[in-house]
């Protein structure tokens, strides 16, 4: 926004407008957004953008992305034709996310879970990024999410990180969870 309107006072308005309607000149991209979208998403943890394809081949329309990762997000950017935003844990960055939107995707750092990883769980910084899902669920309330699940998380702990998941979605925001059987 700043080299494209370098006099231009920089408002979380000006930006949303410039991110919602496309003012940039977009490049040729290979999944570029759905032009008569059915729904809106936003894509938090995105990485290259897995959960964003399967919802735009539904009909979506991704209205916000997040992705820390300098190289998930080149690769984000080269796919989508759009930059995601970053650090999802900042107030400054969840002040872009929209109210207007219809599902919620959440590829939560798993390598907190994960039999791949350390498996840290809540003690691991990446784990607690859950709860930053949490507070944009409640502030925004979709009308669905998606969020993504590892193989070891039922039994991560004895099985305490997924009850306090779905503890939180299921008490805490009065969301009906199906949680994948084959976590």
């Amino acid at each position: 926004m700043e080299f494209k309107y370098p006099e231009e006072k920089i408002t979380l308005s000006v930006a949303e407008a410039a991110l919602q309607y496309g003012i940039f000149d977009m490049f040729k991209v290979p999944f570029p957004p759905t032009e008569r979208p059915k729904f809106k998403f936003i894509d938090l943890f995105a990485g290259i953008g897995g959960f964003r394809l399967a919802l735009q081949n539904l009909g979506g329309k991704c209205v916000f992305t997040s992705e820390w990762d300098k190289e998930a997000k080149r690769t984000y950017s080269a796919n989508f034709g759009e930059t995601p935003f970053g650090d999802i844990t900042k107030e400054a960055t969840k002040q872009y996310i929209p109210d207007e939107f219809d599902v919620l995707c959440a590829g939560f750092p798993c390598q907190a879970f994960s039999i791949a990883g350390k498996r840290g769980g809540f003690e691991d910084t990446r784990g607690t990024l859950f709860f930053d899902v949490a507070e944009i669920i409640k502030r925004k309330q979709p009308k669905a999410i998606f969020l993504e699940n590892v193989k070891g998380l039922r039994n991560h702990n004895g099985g305490k990180t997924l009850a306090t998941i779905l503890n939180v979605l299921r008490n805490d925001l009065g969301i009906f969870c199906f949680p994948n059987r084959k976590l």
